[in-house]
């Protein structure tokens, strides 16, 4: 199914046929401090693939945050359980990431989740009744070792036929914690080039890509962004540890 989700005629074939039924989330909370506008989100979706920040709230937050110190993260390599302390966060292990995919059990994150206006957004955006398809918190550390991984690059997603995820940014993110970089506009109708090379190196990107294009993702801890990962994308490696919050709709 994976490789079908890169061409545009399949795409719409299988968004035709998934408007069929009820696929509607099961639950609805409406949160008076997600404040944002889902029409301005949705139109700045469709033309370049992701929205500006956005902000969860200084409440929520913090239960998230204090949520963040109770939980265990598994090593993206040996799924090691490990505790990481917030305030001052430390890498256990040899590994870069550090996951937990349990954390829609904490009241805040699900409040954000099942939020009416962000199911609105995903359910304009995908055309469809939106899944949750996942929700995860992880930990991103800096390198230790000058090993190359493929953790980090630019590519694109075909996670669904259609999907969307809110990013959400638990600490704060500059230049040197790893920001998320999107190329702006390329999630539509991929060139045979394109469809073929779903993985770019930043020296291809350059020779593609107008500079202004290409938007740096910082925010403080608590803003975030919705994307279409269809669009080229990349995580940079960071030099201070950062925390972000994943949530993605698909058909």
């Amino acid at each position: 199914m994976r490789i079908f989700t890169i061409f545009s005629w399949t795409r719409k074939l299988a968004l035709s046929i998934l408007k069929i039924g009820n696929r509607n989330p099961n639950k609805t909370y409406v949160n008076d401090d997600l404040s944002y506008e889902s029409g301005k989100i949705i139109n700045q979706l469709v033309e370049n693939g992701h929205s500006d920040l956005i902000s969860i709230g200084e409440s929520k937050l913090e239960k998230i945050i204090d949520y963040a110190n109770e939980i265990d993260y598994l090593d993206i390599d040996s799924k090691k359980p490990y505790k990481i302390d917030y305030s001052s966060p430390t890498k256990p292990g040899k590994g870069l990431w550090y996951s937990n995919d349990k954390v829609i059990s904490c009241e805040q994150i699900e409040q954000i989740v099942y939020d009416k206006n962000n199911v609105e957004i995903a359910r304009k955006y995908l055309g469809v009744e939106p899944k949750i398809k996942d929700v995860r918190m992880w930990w991103s550390f800096p390198k230790t070792e000058n090993k190359s991984t493929s953790l980090y690059g630019f590519h694109y997603d075909i996670d669904a036929y259609k999907f969307l995820k809110l990013f959400i940014y638990i600490t704060d993110v500059d230049s040197e914690t790893g920001p998320h970089v999107i190329i702006s506009n390329t999630h539509k109708r991929k060139t045979i080039f394109e469809k073929y090379n779903r993985r770019l190196t930043d020296k291809m990107v350059e020779e593609r890509f107008n500079k202004e294009r290409i938007k740096v993702m910082t925010g403080k801890s608590g803003e975030g962004f919705f994307e279409d990962t269809f669009c080229y994308h990349k995580g940079t490696s960071p030099l201070k540890p950062r925390l972000i919050l994943q949530i993605e709709y698909s058909t």
